[in-house]
Parts: structure tokens; C-alpha cells; sequence
């Protein structure tokens, strides 16, 4: 299974409890979505992709390295702000260094470009802005202190954070798909099947996601 960064921990505990009631094991493999997608179309032997958007799951049906009609959301991401204020306005300071994930791989990466983007931030045109490879990446560098803030998925936050309005950025609608080589693994489409069910997105909404439309 290749699952997008910001979902790794969640999927975690998913994979866990989809072992304990039906004996299935499941590998899982991390990274952001777009490194993934390109894993995908090279190969990479995973059964289910869970993408952190609706576009790379949707570009790799199309292009025939999904199982047609078999993706499905089973998240909704949500952005946040963290950093010592939790004041939305710090990302109008240029004194304040700011993480993002990289927005050409990572799609909580676009997300944050698209916020940065508000002209009510422009004076911050010249800070210091670091890319992580992917969330959890973003996430280390505001742990480790080489950044004063960090606009990552609220699934990584603490618990002092900062919800950023939603319709600041494009809708963040997370996608699975089962792929071609997954096609004959019941296994993997049994997971699929439960990963749409109430137990799976309980837990899922428990993680910080909201419901899919």
C-alpha cells in the first residue's frame, strides 16, 4: 500500500485494526503523493494507493494504473497553522521563517501556496520559506525549531494550532484507488471495502479528517 504522507499514522492504526478482524496483513510505504504517483507509474508494486488528493488518484485511473470505477474519498484534509502565537496573521510578518510541504509534490504543499498567495500576506513576500519533501518533513523542521511556523495537515498538529478557513484553499478531497497490479488481491479489496465503512471512518474522523461529500 502507498499512502500519502500526511496519512501515514492514521493508516497505521487503520492497518492494525483491519489486520485484527480479518487476518490480513498490510505493508504500508509512505511518502508525498506525487513522489508515490510517480512510484506507481514506474512499477512500485503496491495494490492500493491512498493519494493526499483527488487529482493523482484520478490521472492514474485514467491513465489505466487504477482498476476503473474503484476510487472512492475517504478523507477530507484540513490545514492548519502552527507556531508560537497561533495568530493567523503571522503569515503577513516576514520576520517569521515559515515550513511548507513542496506544492509540486505534496498537495497540503499546494494548499499552502494557494494561502500564502492571499494578498492580506503579501508583505511577507521576503521571509525565509523552507519546502519539506512531504508533511511530515514540515512538520520536523517547526519540531526542531529551524522554523517559526508551519502550515501542515491538522492530522499532525499539536494541540495548539491554528485551523485555516477552508475556503482559503482548494478543497483537499483524499482519494484511494486500487490499482492494476491489486486487481486480483482480494486482500486489498477488502481493505477498500472497509475503509468506506463506519468503523474505518470513525476512526479517520477521530484522526482530524472530515467527512467526504
Amino acid at each position: 500500500m502507498g499512502v500519502a504522507a500526511n496519512f501515514k499514522s492514521t493508516a497505521a492504526v487503520l492497518n492494525t485494526r483491519f489486520t485484527a478482524a480479518t487476518g490480513h496483513r498490510v505493508t504500508l510505504s509512505s511518502a508525498s503523493t506525487g513522489t508515490l504517483s510517480t512510484q506507481i507509474r514506474y512499477g512500485a508494486p503496491f495494490d492500493i494507493f491512498l493519494s493526499a488528493d483527488v487529482n493523482a488518484a484520478a490521472r492514474l485511473e485514467a491513465d489505466g494504473y487504477g482498476v476503473l470505477g474503484s476510487r472512492f474519498c475517504y478523507a477530507m484534509g484540513k490545514l492548519v497553522l502552527i507556531g508560537d502565537s497561533g495568530n493567523i496573521e503571522d503569515l503577513g510578518n516576514p520576520d517569521l521563517s515559515l515550513a511548507i510541504a513542496n506544492p509540486l509534490t505534496a498537495p497540503y504543499g499546494k494548499a499552502a501556496q494557494q494561502v500564502l498567495a492571499r494578498p492580506e500576506f503579501s508583505s511577507a513576500g521576503s521571509r525565509k520559506l523552507v519546502r519539506g519533501n512531504n508533511v511530515i518533513q514540515t512538520y520536523q523542521y517547526w519540531h526542531s525549531a529551524a522554523v517559526d511556523l508551519a502550515l501542515i495537515p491538522l492530522s499532525l498538529a499539536p494541540p495548539a494550532h491554528t485551523l485555516i478557513p477552508q475556503n482559503w484553499y482548494t478543497s483537499l478531497e483524499q482519494h484511494a484507488i486500487l490499482l492494476r497490479t491489486g486487481q486480483k488481491n482480494q486482500a486489498a479489496k477488502a481493505y477498500l471495502d472497509w475503509l468506506g465503512g463506519e468503523s474505518a471512518q470513525a476512526l479517520i474522523s477521530d484522526a482530524g479528517y472530515g467527512q467526504c461529500p
